[in-house]
């Protein structure tokens, strides 16, 4: 009924192409990486091989993962404040992965409305909900989730080289889920 492709923003961009008439094992997923010495360069290089992907494909609906909104972390350290020792909360990434996130999807968004493809941004959570069957555990950090849905697509017959590769695919499964997906399904049941 519709090709969809679910893209996991980064530097290192996994993406996955589902027909979702066809089986889950026959989805076509993959990795870019992005170019350039700015982050700014990177996200644009980042935009033109969707671009490129886009144009040999053309998917009828894109899945992004959100970007972060806040400071990714739990890294605890010492500071001095006032004379005395705190201890505060830091970022595992720090503010430099809270900006490349933003720009890499706000870059892939722009793709899309270019293109005049509909898409929407899933959070983490809610697209692992949908492809592991469970969207928060707090004994998974990065490399557990990461680990988790490599597991799922070995467990689904799907070939994944690449940890961000496999979390696109969970993303472009759960966009089968989402309130605008099921409207693109509506509206394309109606015209046919």
């Amino acid at each position: 009924m519709a090709l969809i492709l679910g893209i996991d923003g980064a530097q290192k961009t996994g993406f996955c192409f589902y027909d979702d008439t066809r089986s889950m094992s026959a989805m076509r997923p993959g990795l870019i990486k992005a170019t350039g010495e700015q982050i700014e360069d990177k996200a644009a290089s980042i935009a033109r091989q969707i671009c490129l992907m886009i144009r040999k494909d053309r998917p009828d609906f894109i899945a992004i993962e959100e970007p972060l909104r806040t400071m990714p972390g739990g890294v605890k350290r010492k500071v001095k404040f006032m004379g005395e020792q705190e201890e505060v909360q830091g970022g595992a990434g720090g503010t430099l992965a809270l900006i490349s996130s933003n720009q890499i999807v706000g870059a892939i968004a722009a793709v899309c409305a270019i293109k005049d493809i509909p898409f929407v941004t899933i959070s983490s959570s809610s697209w692992r909900k949908q492809f592991l069957g469970f969207g928060r555990s707090p004994g998974l950090d990065r490399t557990g989730w990461k680990k988790a849905a490599r597991d799922r697509c070995a467990a689904l017959k799907i070939t994944v080289t690449s940890d961000d590769a496999a979390e696109a695919c969970g993303i472009a499964f759960a966009a089968t889920a989402t309130p605008e997906f099921k409207m693109l399904r509506h509206q394309k049941e109606k015209a046919a």
